[in-house]
């Protein structure tokens, strides 16, 4: 493959490790629209440059997981371009019972402003610290309340595989659980929720695997993966790219494209934005096999970009369309 992701000599930062020119887009596999179904736009001003860089790079709508205090201004800006996933006020996240309540009063309010998904974020973090689960007797009132209000779900359920090895963040298992503890949670919601559908953010947490991932969709029709999380998929999908690229051709209809971007003042470049989505149509797009421009400090020196070279009807179905059916039409 094309080694052509090569270092150029420029000044260079974290977005921006080999000096490329972002606003010089490289030449599109597919030109139609895309939607980033993954995203975090935190407030109005921050959200400037995100969709500078979302325009350069031909995304249209947006998905964001929003603070609800700034909703309404947001949609004043940008009307049916952005389309909201509900969240709690994360601020204020604890395991007592006014946190809870005012999660299901968010729910309530989220969904009379037209929001369809809500998002759990059960990562192992929140194992560790107050010994939750989304199965767990405190979680079932926000879920049940949310599959009253008719919601359907997204989830991030685990973190990379490498941080459970030795010296890892995760390396406590007794505290954190092992990675595959995880999953119980995840299939729980897929039954109870179904037949309405869950987002697996990240690739279910499990890029790294994509035979369980495989084996979760072939039992779980309702379940659907997003590729957000950039510095993740570059890492993972170039150390497997073969193996990943047959379970987004096995599985085209299941798969969503999403960046993980988060606006917010501290990122406060163009690059930052505009590396996500230029090393992610790399990776789908092409064959190409050189360094990725991201700084990671989780993979080896320098990271690599790999790409799968996915064909255009999985592309158009992984950027657009299963984003449109489960957002705007079903």
């Amino acid at each position: 493959m094309p080694q052509d992701n090569e270092r150029k000599p420029t000044d260079t930062t974290p977005a921006n490790r080999l000096g490329i020119d972002y606003r010089d887009v490289p030449a599109r596999k597919t030109t139609g629209p895309i939607i980033d179904a993954h995203t975090h736009i935190k407030d109005a001003e921050s959200a400037k440059l995100f969709f500078e860089a979302a325009d350069t790079y031909g995304i249209g709508d947006v998905v964001s997981m929003t603070p609800l205090k700034n909703v309404n201004v947001l949609r004043e800006i940008y009307a049916d371009r952005l389309r909201f996933i509900a969240i709690p006020n994360w601020e204020k996240q604890d395991a007592t019972e006014a946190f809870r309540a005012s999660w299901i009063d968010d729910l309530t309010t989220f969904r009379e402003r037209g929001a369809r998904v809500c998002k759990f974020w059960v990562a192992p973090y929140l194992r560790g610290k107050y010994g939750l689960t989304l199965t767990h007797e405190f979680l079932r009132p926000v879920v049940e309340h949310a599959l009253e209000l008719g919601y359907d779900f997204m989830i991030h359920v685990a973190d990379p595989t490498l941080w459970w090895a030795a010296g890892g963040k995760y390396e406590d298992t007794a505290k954190f659980g092992t990675k595959s503890e995880q999953y119980e949670q995840l299939e729980w919601l897929l039954a109870r929720a179904a037949p309405r559908f869950v987002i697996g953010a990240h690739m279910a947490g499990n890029v790294e695997d994509p035979g369980f991932l495989a084996g979760l969709l072939e039992r779980h029709a309702n379940l659907y993966l997003d590729s957000s999380a950039t510095k993740w998929m570059v890492r993972e999908v170039s150390n497997k790219p073969a193996a990943v690229r047959d379970l987004i051709v096995a599985f085209p209809d299941r798969i969503l494209f999403g960046s993980d971007l988060v606006s917010d003042p501290k990122y406060d470049t163009f690059d930052h934005y505009a590396s996500r989505y230029w090393a992610q149509l790399r990776l789908w797009e092409t064959a190409c096999d050189g360094e990725s421009p991201i700084e990671d400090p989780d993979a080896a020196d320098p990271p690599r970009l790999v790409g799968i070279d996915l064909p255009e009807d999985v592309l158009r179905k992984m950027y657009f369309e299963n984003a449109r059916r489960l957002y705007y039409e079903s």
